[in-house]
């Protein structure tokens, strides 16, 4: 046998990975996308888009009259065309993505620009680290702490809060900030990260779960369950969702578990989001932190559509907690506090009725009753009806 035909032979058994599929599509007025395989939504019913920008070339002579560029992971490609722009994206998305898996997340210093990208392989969370070890976890908590350690072990970081997290949208592969990320008071070990995507119903906030996949999306075979991506935790907003992961854990918790689960680095749009679907319960959590100014805090308590009550407050960033009454929500709101260095004793939160908005203050002439006509008649002279004194008649 010829070495040419042991390698067709050996080609035609293992196969080869089909094309990168990329495809050119017109999103506007004169606007383009690139349409990948890539399965998006929170039911992999969406395909991912990277948005197309152009712009002029401000240079005084330019070669190229315009630029065409589009994000991907962080990085900012440019080209002259787009079909040149299409190559660049393919040479991208083959380096990052061996296996044709895209990663979940990206670790990252930013102060020595560098960053470590974790992927999901045989149902793992690992790390391939150029010249270094092969980081591997069973979840993104478990990587997060691994990644930490390295990144402190090698002098990039000096501690993990130096170390910042970056998930890849699959929608359009952007690298966003997470939504928000869960953690518990009792588990200090817990962290998951959210990001928002698209479902059947709308938009959503999920629990990031499973990398993306380069490829056209596999065919639906009877009698199989649903894919792993379709069964990933996602709600309307982050206090629906934070509802929802406690269902979903309820089997494996304690009830002192289950309640400890809280959301914090919640963006500001978030959380914009949260107010919109919920109600003001007209009552307030007060407390008095411990700083030299006695600072009086005082916390919003709003009603959602389950019938439970949330509040938030922002720190390093916003945080969010769940509870079924008022009293619940500011034991666990004081327990928060407490750890946190800002209350002597997790029991000093009071539920406090809102105060009535005051009523504004009336100007003089605004209250002003008296008419200047009383007293005149409806017809005649202005003063023919008014009767003078009697000690002026003569």
């Amino acid at each position: 046998m010829g070495v040419w035909s042991w390698i067709r032979e050996v080609i035609a058994y293992q196969g080869e990975q089909a094309p990168m599929p990329i495809y050119l599509e017109r999103s506007g007025d004169h606007r383009y996308a690139f349409r990948l395989g890539v399965r998006a939504g929170f039911g992999g019913q969406e395909v991912a888009r990277l948005p197309i920008r152009q712009r002029p070339n401000d240079a005084p002579h330019p070669v190229l009259k315009e630029n065409w560029s589009c994000g991907v992971a962080g990085r900012t490609l440019e080209a002259a065309n787009v079909l040149a722009l299409r190559e660049k994206v393919a040479a991208l998305l083959d380096s990052i993505a061996p296996a044709r898996t895209l990663p979940l997340a990206y670790f990252r210093v930013p102060e020595m620009d560098y960053e470590v990208p974790v992927y999901e392989e045989d149902g793992e969370i690992v790390s391939p680290v150029l010249s270094g070890p092969n980081l591997r976890a069973p979840d993104l908590a478990g990587i997060r702490r691994a990644v930490c350690r390295y990144l402190i072990s090698a002098g990039y970081a000096e501690d993990s809060d130096d170390v910042t997290v970056g998930v890849l949208r699959p929608r359009d592969l952007r690298l966003v900030e997470p939504a928000a990320v869960f953690r518990s008071q009792v588990d200090s070990e817990v962290w998951l990260p959210t990001v928002e995507g698209v479902s059947a119903e709308g938009p959503v906030i999920g629990v990031l779960a499973n990398a993306a996949r380069l490829g056209e999306p596999e065919r639906r075979r009877a009698g199989v369950g649903p894919h792993a991506q379709d069964a990933a935790p996602a709600a309307p907003d982050v206090i629906a969702l934070l509802r929802l992961l406690r269902a979903e854990l309820a089997p494996k918790l304690t009830l002192e578990e289950i309640a400890g689960l809280y959301a914090c680095e919640i963006r500001p749009d978030i959380w914009d989001a949260v107010e919109a679907r919920t109600d003001d319960e007209g009552t307030r959590l007060v407390a008095y932190l411990t700083d030299d100014e006695g600072t009086r805090l005082e916390l919003a308590v709003r009603r959602t559509a389950g019938g439970d009550v949330c509040a938030a407050f922002a720190d390093a960033g916003i945080n969010a907690f769940l509870a079924e009454s008022e009293n619940t929500l500011a034991v666990l709101i004081g327990r928060h506090l407490h750890a946190s260095g800002f209350l002597r004793f997790p029991e000093e939160v009071e539920v406090h009725a809102a105060e009535a908005p005051r009523a504004e203050r009336l100007e003089t002439d605004a209250i002003w009753t008296h008419d200047d006509d009383i007293g005149v008649a409806d017809s005649g002279p202005v003063g023919a009806g008014v009767e003078e004194p009697e000690e002026v008649h003569t």
